[in-house]
């Protein structure tokens, strides 16, 4: 187990949100910022919520499955392990 693990599970706790996963309820880091961009007169604009969450928390997690934050149902579209004991999911309303 990494040395930092104790120190994860203190900033999920402080800093994270309450995500509902099936039956349970876990801790990630919840972003849903704006996302502009523009080119060739052509301008797309959208939110691109994700969240960061240990991998001993969504084990087993697809993509299809659904997580609920802040009272608000997300699909997850794509699921990004990076090494290091944490996922990075990203998510849609649809």
């Amino acid at each position: 187990m990494p040395f930092w693990v104790d120190d994860l599970d203190t900033l999920l706790t402080d800093f994270g949100t309450d995500i509902i996963f099936g039956a349970a309820t876990i801790k990630g880091i919840f972003d849903n910022d704006y996302l502009g961009i523009s080119s060739l007169e052509i301008g797309v604009e959208s939110r691109g919520p994700q969240c960061l969450v240990k991998d001993s928390d969504v084990s087993g997690i697809v993509q299809g499955n659904t997580l609920t934050i802040n009272s608000t149902t997300y699909y997850v579209r794509r699921i990004e392990p990076d090494g290091t004991g944490m996922t990075l999911l990203i998510l849609s309303k649809d």
